[in-house]
């Protein structure tokens, strides 16, 4: 397991996952600790406005990787609220808003060749297709804005 503690910003990362820990203890002069699951070593500000080196053990690392678990755990408990009626209504619309846009995109290949003369069959059969869903998306959205 991977672990590298920023104590300055209260942020530690285990492989790679950064979370924030704005209730843990940080020490003052702890500056970074870097540690690969094996060997690692922590950084101390010094007095002098510069950094120290010392190696680390797993053992200096626990207290850090609990407080993540702990903190990843909480966010993961969080249930985000189930969304009302209008929200999802809402969400619907755009959805169909979205769909549109992409129907009339997908409407300008076919189109250009009726345009341009050079339309086959294939080129009328997705155009309608396309008409076809989109009075369908439009029916809908129609219910939907008058609700």
């Amino acid at each position: 397991m991977q672990v590298t503690v920023i104590a300055p910003d209260k942020i530690v990362l285990i492989n790679g996952e950064a979370l924030e820990l704005p209730e843990f203890d940080f020490d003052e002069t702890l500056h970074a600790i870097q540690f690969d699951g094996q060997h690692g070593h922590i950084e101390f500000e010094t007095p002098d406005g510069g950094v120290a080196t010392a190696p680390v053990s797993e053992l200096e690392v626990q207290p850090y990787v609990e407080a993540w678990k702990a903190e990843k755990a909480r966010i993961e408990a969080i249930v985000p609220p189930e969304p009302t009626e209008i929200e999802k209504v809402q969400k619907r619309i755009a959805e169909i808003q979205q769909e549109l846009v992409s129907n009339d995109l997908a409407s300008v290949r076919p189109l250009r060749a009726k345009i341009a003369g050079t339309a086959k069959e294939v080129d009328e059969l997705r155009l309608n297709e396309l008409e076809e869903q989109a009075q369908k998306l439009r029916t809908e959205l129609a219910a939907l804005l008058t609700d």
